[in-house]
């Protein structure tokens, strides 16, 4: 029976058809098609980067460079050029040879080889210097130019297909397929906007691809009119690239196609028909069972989400043109809404609160008005989830919490609790009197609490219903003071020095708690983070 290949045997396969034929290329008198030189040395130098040979694939990289050097005109082809060349070709089938028993020696030969390769092959122009420092050369921008008009093949047939069926999700598999080869290329992120034009391909077919149920009418030609305009960009795209070098990031095709993208991106619902989930199930059973439970975020799961985070905040500060940046801020939506159905527990509520902050701010504008500020607060979490593999959970919540109030300040309203108590109707304050007992004392919960005490030491008598009902009387609801005044419950309140105070203290008291106490104190926290701001 015959044993499959291994890397190495595949390597020493496809390296030596490589070198064959460029050992065929060499033999005429005449010389060589250049622009053929150039492929076989290119091709021979990407299967050995594929094969991990590095020494290999830097002696290619020389030969590369000396027959570009041919090519361009910077070195003639004589006899002396052609003994070279063919020199360095039987070197390199040495070397393939020697692959599975690679040593120092070969690495220093294989580099000198090249360094003497390059300097025959002489230095290259400006443009072509800047071409290849991207990979772009006639071939590489073939490849761009053919592998974008497969990609605008594969959305047209899509495009019309979502048309006449919203739910034939076939269709939308064969575009993702399409899109891999392109994905592949190395310079792909030098050429704005293509990263951006397959990525919202891809965000698209993910939302697409994520619905159930029956299709809201028209859903099939809004689908069909996103597709055919990202065909025609990416089309116009790859055009310019195998024309120019590079691609236009502000196109029209592109604004188009963007301000489509986001227009489908907002639409997708946050919630479902009640008929799609009408299901009769056992009280406290989810419809799926016990494992349609959200589960509860691991270490790993929040480090992986903290990363992500953070190369989301960079590409959306990186972002070179508005629409750029409006799309990948509106692409950034779905992963929030991800964040916030991710399970329970402490971390995951803060986790979804920070979520909804930044979704918030993503479909009110903000994200793209103020880029610098949200993507700062964006990468804040993510350096706070990236290091909870060593954090408590206590210092995780309450640093997620301070940022998601943070979020909430780039619109410059004031933020608010996730679920503030229900504010008690004061009446209004009646004229105070010339001195009370404690006027100097602040009108916060400590302030209150020393009143007190001074009532008590100035013959206050033991607490009794029957006085607290005999005092309000005629004041209507609310809390009044010995001498019948009414008092506000808001100045009961903890608020800006006082509430960081008392914080300082739950610090204390949360060093020595734990279980449901410490729940309590982390709650509280929470809550004196948004009072800590507001003016005394």
């Amino acid at each position: 029976m015959t044993q499959p290949l291994g890397m190495s045997d595949f390597f020493a396969l496809e390296a030596g058809e490589y070198l064959d034929r460029l050992d065929a290329l060499l033999q005429p008198q005449a010389p060589p098609a250049a622009e053929e030189l150039v492929r076989l040395a290119r091709a021979l130098r990407g299967s050995a980067l594929m094969a991990s040979q590095q020494g290999i694939a830097r002696a290619a990289m020389g030969l590369e460079a000396l027959a570009r050097g041919v090519r361009e005109g910077r070195r003639p082809w004589d006899a002396a050029t052609k003994q070279i060349t063919i020199r360095a070709v039987d070197d390199l089938k040495i070397f393939v040879r020697k692959a599975a028993s690679w040593n120092d020696a070969d690495t220093a030969k294989a580099e000198a080889l090249a360094s003497q390769l390059e300097q025959l092959g002489g230095r290259p122009s400006g443009q072509v210097r800047a071409a290849e420092a991207m990979g772009l050369d006639a071939g590489a921008r073939a490849f761009v130019a053919r592998e974008g008009a497969a990609i605008a093949s594969a959305l047209d047939r899509a495009g019309r297909a979502m048309r006449a069926n919203p739910t034939a999700h076939d269709p939308l598999q064969q575009v993702l397929k399409a899109l891999q080869p392109l994905r592949g290329l190395a310079a792909l992120t030098d050429l704005p906007p293509l990263p951006d034009l397959l990525e919202g391909i891809e965000q698209a077919i993910g939302e697409i691809s994520r619905t159930s149920g029956a299709p809201p009418a028209g859903v099939g030609d809004t689908i069909a009119e996103l597709f055919q305009m990202a065909a025609t960009s990416i089309a116009h795209a790859a055009r310019e690239v195998a024309e120019r070098g590079r691609p236009d990031p502000e196109s029209a095709e592109f604004r188009k196609f963007a301000g489509l993208l986001v227009q489908f991106m907002d639409s997708e619902p946050d919630v479902v028909a009640i008929e799609t989930v009408a299901t009769i199930v056992r009280r406290g059973t989810p419809p799926g069972g016990e494992s349609a439970r959200p589960a509860t975020l691991g270490r790993l799961e929040l480090v992986s989400h903290g990363e992500h985070l953070r190369q989301a905040a960079d590409s959306l500060e990186r972002a070179p043109s508005a629409t750029q940046r409006e799309l990948r801020a509106h692409t950034l939506a779905s992963t929030f809404r991800a964040l916030g159905s991710a399970g329970g527990g402490l971390v995951a509520e803060r986790v979804a609160e920070f979520a909804q902050a930044a979704r918030e701010a993503v479909t009110s504008g903000i994200a793209v008005n103020q880029p610098a500020r949200f993507a700062a607060e964006v990468r804040k979490a993510g350096e706070i989830l990236s290091t909870s593999g060593t954090s408590d959970d206590t210092a995780i919540a309450a640093a997620l919490a301070g940022v998601a109030l943070a979020v909430r300040r780039l619109g410059g309203a004031a933020a608010t609790p996730a679920q503030p108590p229900p504010p008690a109707a004061a009446p209004p304050k009646a004229a105070a009197p010339s001195a009370p007992i404690g006027a100097a004392s602040s009108p916060d919960l400590a302030g209150t609490w020393t009143r007190y005490q001074q009532m008590v030491a100035a013959g206050v008598g033991p607490a009794s219903l029957e006085e607290l009902i005999a005092g309000t009387s005629g004041h209507g609801p609310g809390v009044s003071r010995a001498n019948g005044e009414p008092v506000d419950i808001k100045t009961l309140l903890y608020k800006g020095a006082s509430a960081r105070q008392r914080a300082q203290e739950l610090r204390e008291a949360a060093k020595r708690a734990s279980g449901e106490s410490l729940r309590a104190i982390i709650d509280e926290v929470c809550d004196l983070v948004v009072l800590a701001i507001e003016p005394e």
